[in-house]
């Protein structure tokens, strides 16, 4: 078995470039959150020895980075500051030097003179009249807003209404690999980008566009990826443009690679504040949920502003929820942009409606699964609509939810926490939830593009881009449905605008439904062209050619007369090409239940999860290894959200937390052995019959911990407590409820 380079050190990375002649660049960021740019000093810096050239906004003719239509084109994103400096750590010079070290240097001989002016940096206060108004094209700090759809619900038969308020942190993304782009001039007047991204097309797109080039001659190539996890899912990223724009005026090869400080707060997601309501029936019925949804857009909205929408569209889950009531907007402030983060909306959903969830079981008495399966959707229900306007694809939520309980011993569970209780501090905590995603949901358009070489290799073309997740495995598998050969005669291309730029890359657990079936149709199709060159040269009908393993063709029943491909695809000048741009018809809608069990200590508020259990529904599982790796590593971080994460400022917007010294992130030994199990309902949306399954895990895992945790002390007194449940927070609902 071949050992793939990743797993031995080999995998080439972007900052393993050694182009000749390379450069790096450095950037003097703003240490306030907002201020005026009153002058910038930048003579010492440039006569720096080593340093090639220093750049101020005036010197690169670049056009601000804007992706999202939905917002005015006045919140786009200068790539260097001008006049204005919006957040902590906002970028306003960038130095090109002959090596990393000088440009470090360099960069502390700049001098920027600013004029302060007064920060916004509590989403709480962003539309109150007397905060800052921070983009005064716009008339208000609300970037994005979405009014109620049924502002008044018909809310008859409610015995009992249940209000809970949530904030759910900003959390980093925190990837192995921060941002990193090389990118070099050509001769032709081509740029060529090497760059660690999860959207290659959009980058190229972007690129171009800012440095108002042709698209045709900037060329985005993709190597490894260390991760992504919805924060390189942007195509627009201020470093990528500088770069490139460095790199065209100085004619020479540029990098940059983003230390872990700047990656920390450049990648975040999440901070978002919720009210909800759910009205039920004394037996535990959901009626109807009435939310207020409050997002932190950060300096510059963009994605994160968008998720609000998103969120709002979720909130019923898997219930037979008859009304929703819900509310929703995206303000700016004088904190980092927010982006994607694994399940962004769907994850502060899922938190919004578990949460409350477990709060109304507690109030009427009943259990939490049991107030779960009164409510979930009948396998009979599907396709089904729900009141946000969403038609879920499939699904039989009770076989889900009983193999949950059946796999954990749930009920055994109950008995030891009992138990706990009366004999030692350690108390038990046990917390499921019950969630949706939605897959797919927003771009349903890729393409794939498959030939067969002059020695008689198959490759495979498409847009995505693999960051650790080996989309090779499955693109290897579909060809080999159709073509009996090894694994290695199979070349899979992922990432490279030149070789396919029909791709919206890898986001929003969209690939192996979407690319997985344009590489599946493009294997048929080219099978096809296949069987049609052998019958010609065999002189034979096409239902009598056959492909034997290993990568030979012939006739039925005549073993002696075969060609390799090899011999077929040189016997004509024509090529044996096949291409598909698939287009799916909606989202799909994977489910998930999971269960966790925490040990709380009373003295302490310290919480040690000590298992967690994930049964899930991705449609059909096409690589089963994948899918139980990817349910296992959202589950992990989910966990590190519940427990551990939170990026803080201080009321000035200065980031404490810009480190792993002070930003918490799990080890192995802080994760528990997670439980994987799957059900199968596939999808009637694709012909693959597959949902996504790499954000399910980050939807599902966070709220059921934090139920955990909440149940191990509710018996206390203690109702609720945000996320992270660090042991401050634990302890201080315990012995601080009734101060």
């Amino acid at each position: 078995m071949t050992i793939p380079d990743l797993l031995r050190g080999a995998a080439l990375f972007t900052a393993d470039s050694q182009a000749p002649g390379l450069l790096h660049l450095h950037f003097v960021r703003s240490q306030y959150a907002a201020a005026r740019i009153v002058a910038v000093h930048t003579d010492e810096a440039k006569a720096f020895p080593g340093v090639v050239a220093v750049f101020c906004a005036e010197d690169l003719s670049v056009i601000p980075v804007w992706e999202i239509a939905l917002l005015p084109e006045s919140f786009a994103q200068p790539p260097l500051a001008a006049d204005l400096v919006r957040y902590v750590g906002e970028k306003v010079v960038a130095i090109v030097a002959e090596s990393p070290a000088i440009a470090i240097d360099a960069a502390e001989l700049v001098v920027i003179d600013y004029g302060p002016l007064p920060a916004l940096t509590d989403m709480r206060y962003a539309s109150l009249d007397t905060s800052p108004v921070l983009f005064s094209e716009h008339p208000s700090n609300v970037c994005l807003q979405w009014p109620s759809d049924n502002p008044n619900p018909n809310l008859s038969g409610s015995d009992v209404v249940t209000s809970v308020s949530h904030s759910i942190p900003r959390v980093s993304c925190a990837p192995i690999e921060g941002h990193a782009i090389v990118a070099t001039p050509l001769p032709d007047g081509r740029l060529e980008i090497l760059v660690s991204t999860q959207v290659p097309v959009a980058a190229q797109r972007q690129i171009a566009r800012s440095l108002q080039m042709e698209l045709s001659d900037v060329r985005v190539v993709v190597p490894n990826v260390g991760g992504g996890f919805g924060g390189k899912a942007a195509g627009g990223v201020c470093e990528h443009v500088v770069v490139a724009a460095a790199a065209r005026a100085l004619g020479c090869p540029v990098s940059f690679i983003e230390d872990r400080n700047a990656n920390l707060s450049s990648m975040q997601g999440r901070g978002v504040r919720n009210h909800v309501k759910l009205h039920a029936s004394s037996d535990g019925q959901l009626l109807a949920i009435e939310a207020d949804i409050t997002a932190d857009a950060g300096a510059y909205p963009n994605v994160g502003a968008v998720e609000p929408g998103k969120t709002r569209m979720m909130v019923c889950g898997p219930y037979g929820i008859a009304a929703a009531n819900i509310t929703a907007q995206a303000v700016v402030t004088n904190l980092p942009p927010v982006g994607a983060y694994r399940g962004p909306g769907r994850s502060e959903a899922a938190v919004m409606l578990e949460r409350t969830l477990d709060v109304l079981a507690d109030a009427l008495g009943i259990d939490p699964v049991e107030i779960r399966r009164r409510n979930l959707l009948a396998a009979d229900a599907f396709p089904y609509l729900a009141p946000t306007g969403l038609e879920y694809d499939s699904g039989n939520y009770y076989e889900l939810l009983d193999l949950l309980v059946a796999r954990s011993g749930y009920h055994h569970l109950r008995e030891q926490q009992l138990e706990r209780r009366s004999t030692n501090g350690q108390l038990l905590g046990i917390g499921v939830s019950f969630v949706i995603d939605s897959t797919a949901w927003f771009s349903r358009t890729e393409g794939a593009a498959i030939h067969i070489n002059d020695d008689g290799k198959i490759v495979v073309l498409t847009g995505s881009a693999s960051a650790g997740q080996q989309h090779g495995n499955l693109y290897r598998s579909l060809v080999q449905r159709l073509f009996p050969v090894p694994s290695d005669q199979i070349i899979v291309v992922e990432g490279d605008t030149d070789q396919w730029s029909q791709s919206d890359g890898t986001m929003g657990s969209r690939t192996a439904q979407l690319a997985g079936t344009a590489v599946l149709r493009s294997v048929e199709r080219l099978h096809e062209a296949l069987l049609d060159r052998a019958a010609h040269n065999f002189e034979a009908a096409t239902e009598d050619i056959v492909i034997y393993p290993g990568g030979q063709v012939g006739v039925r029943g005549v073993p002696s007369r075969s060609l390799t491909f090899a011999q077929l695809v040189t016997s004509t000048k024509e090529p044996i090409e096949a291409s598909c741009l698939y287009e799916q018809s909606g989202a799909t809608y994977p489910a998930a239940a999971h269960l966790s069990v925490v040990e709380v200590d009373v003295e302490t508020g310290r919480v040690v999860p000590i298992r967690h259990v994930a049964v899930t529904d991705c449609g059909v599982v096409l690589d089963s290894d994948s899918a139980r790796s990817q349910v296992i590593g959202a589950t992990a971080q989910g966990i590190s959200q519940a427990l551990y994460e939170e990026f803080l400022f201080d009321e000035d917007g200065n980031p404490l937390t810009n480190s792993f010294a002070d930003y918490a992130l799990p080890s192995a030994a802080e994760i528990p052995a997670i439980e994987t199990h799957f059900i199968e309902t596939p999808s009637p949306r694709n012909p693959l019959g597959a949902k996504g399954v790499g954000e399910i895990g980050m939807i599902a895992a966070p709220v059921a911990v934090q139920n955990a945790v909440i149940d191990a002390v509710r018996h206390l007194g203690v109702q609720h407590m945000d996320m992270p449940c660090t042991p401050e927070k634990v302890w201080a609902a315990i012995n601080l409820r009734n101060v």
